[in-house]
């Protein structure tokens, strides 16, 4: 996954394909069609998944910050408001706007 995102995504952002990339892989514990203490496959796919992410959000591209933090948003991983955290911190610049959103995503509050 971080191969598509690094050598695709970062560089042809295909509309609005890439910021919904996650959504049909991460969607399901948004809504609880999926949950952790399930065990199993849900854990190792969210295990997964989440580390898919964090290595995406290193990336330096703001097309992939954006699905990237979307799909953190959905996700429900536990680490997740500690990754974003950490995020934040280490890249002060960031605009308001993206703050927010990375914000959001850490509460699991996005659409």
């Amino acid at each position: 996954m971080f191969d598509l995102f690094k050598h695709l995504f970062s560089k042809e952002p295909l509309d609005t394909s890439v910021q919904m990339w996650w959504d049909s892989l991460c969607y399901d514990w948004h809504w609880g069609n999926r949950r952790r203490e399930c065990g199993g496959e849900d854990l190792e796919l969210q295990d997964a998944y989440f580390q898919a992410l964090a290595r995406v959000l290193a990336i330096d591209s703001e097309t992939c910050l954006g699905a990237t933090l979307h799909g953190l948003g959905h996700l429900h991983h536990p680490q997740t408001k500690e990754l974003i955290d950490r995020f934040l911190d280490e890249h002060p610049s960031l605009t308001q706007t993206q703050r927010a959103y990375a914000l959001a995503a850490a509460r699991f509050k996005l659409l």
